[in-house]
């Protein structure tokens, strides 16, 4: 094993390598692997090599010196210098690894936090009087002022504004040049490997700062991102980026391209921009190369000229063509077309898009596909994205997963699958972005018709777990290997694509060949859909909390009057594991025809009506539509105006939250009704009972489900279950078999409160289902 052998590290630990710097010519490379446990690493000897300035300046902790018989390594946090001999490295190659992984933990003291805290400081001294684009400047001039005197920086040069400097600059400038401990900052290192990082935080800092003063008079460095939350300002990631950029590069033909159109609409500190040209140079790409980037923030176009007009002239001779503009909303721009679109578009959902213009922006590139409905904001961008893209181009994008999954994107998908030849669709969780829990995916495709299935990329919904499935996605392909499974990650390739009808929706391997011998099921008629079987109803929605609802303390103490108004409720607090627990009610004043209190005169025959509701009146009329019949719920459901049995479940949960309720007078509220829709027996009811709740049905909610985040946790809406494959009840086989009446009596005993029996449905499902 040749160490010295970059491809080497490619092969068996997945790590991409990218030179430091590529004019230097030298064989010196930064080993990233999703930021977890990236390194530095040089195939050759320099005694003057300053290793702790390059590790601390693009973000590592470690430098990896490779010699003919041993390996050095050197940590500039720790101050220390071992050294290995290389036999023993590569025998424990993998253990090897998990040393430097051991050795890259994260401290104040990286590079990154290490400047944020002294741009923070900064914006305490100016006392918020200079505006964000102003303070960023501030930010650029301290970086730059690291190689030359802050007081004679070429403004045009440098793409920055010349702002005022506060008196105690020169200050600042000593602390950063000064670095940490042994290192010291590099500039071209900074701009080139950890721009990102810095400036991503820095734009969270310039526009969420507190403007309030503290208790000493200064001004607050506490950040605002609390209404942030779950909009559409979400950073990309650098492993995200580097990723999608790399498959992009991989499906394009670089030899027959002299010139690159590249477009990123919604381009933000320009991440995606940024590692295209570092990647683009790594393959020694010598064409002319176009950049366009929109975004509708000042801050984001300002930091993407600083940083890309410096990757222009300090790597490519100013040979790029930059064209960055600051636009309100680039749906409504021209976007040309291009060879290459990257992006990671606004995640804004359609309720929460506050201009009104945007919204028929919105509306109007998608109205082909998706005529009605609330589409998110993204989805026109990866429309428009596609339609932008010359014939042999390529796309690579963040998308939220609902694009993957929602009835509402059918059209879009399966125009999106007669454009485009898919090549790289992966699931990566909530636990992508640094200031949201968005359920994250990413895509890849080429502009051209093909019959080859993509790769797919499953991962489980925990945190660090996306990191680890893309190296380990590198390392497929760079062994061209055909899959690779995990409990926390699966990458394959499917026999058929979409796997569940029309739904992208990504499972894991395992799942995949579990599915595909359920489909076989299915065409044999063994199972049937759930949809086939039961219609799922929606419960009511009260309009208000704790008026309606009482205990059943408060129900027996009522008169029998008023007795009669209420009914059993049945929500996530009443049903559990099969079981449900008569303690609370709910007034529900209809019968089969509908509401039965008319007027208000009719109303004043029930006591609780008098002591409950007539106080809330203001409050209940406020309710949209309720003005005159304020004392009815705001939406009933009129599926439950006739008492009749169902099986029921809360509106999010698992195998635990189904139940039964043999009166059939309950009313669901926050909840699911299965009603049937052929007849079926007390018995076939408690049969299904036994199935719902079953750690087996939790195995099929996670395949054809949406998971929430925490993981374990499902969408019961009959969206997301519908397709769930189920016996047929309806076939005497089935009815007749012995595992039939097995599951009826342990639905019973969960019914009756007992859940201990549920393990016991395990034996009786393998008959009517593959083996899990």
């Amino acid at each position: 094993m040749d160490l010295k052998d970059k491809s080497i590290w490619e092969k068996e630990l997945g790590v991409l390598p990218i030179k430091i710097n590529p004019q230097e010519g030298e064989n010196r490379y930064l080993m990233l692997n999703g930021g977890y446990s990236d390194f530095c690493m040089q195939t050759f000897d320099d005694e003057d090599a300053k290793l702790d300035e390059i590790a601390w300046s693009s973000s590592t902790k470690n430098f990896i010196k490779i010699f003919d018989d041993k390996i050095l390594i050197r940590n500039w946090y720790e101050n220390k210098s071992e050294e290995i001999k290389k036999d023993n490295i590569v025998s424990n190659f993998n253990q090897f690894y998990n040393y430097i992984f051991s050795k890259s933990y994260k401290t104040e003291n990286d590079l990154a936090p290490f400047i944020i805290d002294i741009f923070r400081q900064l914006r305490n001294i100016t006392l918020e009087r200079s505006e964000p684009v102003e303070a960023l400047n501030i930010l650029f001039k301290l970086l730059i002022s690291i190689d030359e005197d802050y007081n004679n920086i070429d403004a045009q040069k440098w793409y920055i504004e010349d702002v005022n400097l506060p008196d105690s600059f020169d200050y600042f400038v000593e602390v950063l040049r000064n670095g940490v401990r042994n290192a010291k900052p590099n500039l071209d290192i900074i701009l080139r490997h950890s721009s990102g990082k810095i400036f991503q935080e820095a734009n969270r800092n310039v526009l969420f700062f507190n403007p309030q003063r503290d208790l000493f008079g200064g001004a607050s460095s506490t950040l605002v991102t609390q209404s942030i939350a779950y909009t559409s300002i979400h950073y990309t990631p650098q492993y995200l980026a580097r990723t999608i950029v790399e498959n992009c590069i991989n499906n394009i033909q670089l030899n027959d391209f002299t010139e690159l159109t590249i477009l990123d609409p919604s381009c933000g500190s320009s991440e995606f921009l940024i590692e295209i040209l570092k990647q683009l140079k790594n393959k020694n790409f010598t064409g002319i190369i176009n950049i366009k980037g929109f975004d509708s923030s000042i801050n984001a176009i300002e930091t993407s000229k600083f940083l890309l007009h410096y990757e222009n002239r300090t790597q490519w001779d100013n040979r790029i063509n930059i064209n960055l503009r600051v636009v309100e909303d680039s749906l409504t721009q021209d976007w040309g077309i291009n060879d290459i679109v990257l992006m990671n578009p606004p995640f804004t959902s359609f309720e929460l898009i506050k201009d009104k213009e945007v919204k028929n922006v919105v509306r109007e590139t998608l109205q082909e596909f998706i005529p009605k409905g609330k589409p998110n904001q993204a989805s026109a961008f990866f429309l428009k994205s596609v339609n932008s893209l010359n014939q042999n181009g390529v796309i690579g994008c963040v998308l939220p997963s609902s694009i993957y999954t929602l009835d509402i994107y059918v059209k879009l998908r399966q125009y999106i699958t007669s454009e485009i030849d898919l090549k790289l669709v992966g699931k990566m969780g909530n636990f992508v972005f640094d200031d949201a829990l968005t359920d994250v995916s990413i895509f890849t495709g080429i502009k051209k018709e093909t019959t080859i299935n993509p790769t797919l990329i499953w991962t489980k919904n925990e945190k660090g777990v996306a990191q680890e499935a893309l190296r380990e996605l590198r390392k497929l392909q760079k062994n061209n290997e055909v899959a690779k499974s995990s409990i926390l990650y699966s990458i394959y390739k499917p026999a058929h694509f979409p796997i569940l009808d029309q739904s992208w929706r990504i499972i894991s391997l395992k799942e995949n060949k579990f599915i595909s011998e359920l489909d076989l099921y299915l065409r044999a008629r063994k199972l049937i859909k759930l949809q086939d079987l039961f219609k799922v109803n929606q419960g009511a929605l009260l309009g208000v909390k704790n008026i309606f609802e009482i205990s059943d303390e408060q129900y027996h103490a009522l008169v029998e009057q008023d007795q009669k108004i209420f009914r059993p409720l049945i929500d996530n607090s009443t049903v559990n594991n099969g079981h449900f627990s008569e303690k609370k009610f709910v007034w529900y004043p209809y019968n089969k025809t509908g509401l039965m209190i008319e007027n208000e005169e009719d109303l004043h025959h029930y006591a609780f009506a008098q002591e409950s509701l007539v106080p809330h009146k203001n409050k209940l009329q406020n309710r949209s539509g309720l003005k005159d019949k304020w004392w009815a719920l705001t939406r009933p459901r009129n599926w439950q105006f006739e008492s009749d049995i169902k099986l029921y479940s809360s509106r999010f949960g698992n195998s635990s939250s189904f139940g039964f309720y043999p009166k059939g007078n309950g009313v669901v509220v926050e909840g699911n009704a299965f009603v049937p829709k052929k007849g079926m027996s007390d018995d076939d009811l408690y049969f299904y009972l036994a199935i719902f709740s079953s750690d087996y049905f939790d195995l099929l909610l996670s395949i054809f489900s949406k998971e929430l985040a925490g993981g374990k946790w499902y969408d019961l809406g009959n969206n997301f279950i519908k397709n769930i494959p189920l016996p047929n009840v309806h076939n005497d086989i089935i009815r007749n078999s012995s595992p039939y009446q097995r599951l009826v009596n342990i639905g019973k005993e969960l019914s009756s409160g007992n859940s201990s029996v549920r393990h016991l449905s395990k034996n009786s499902l393998s008959f009517f289902y593959p083996e899990i």
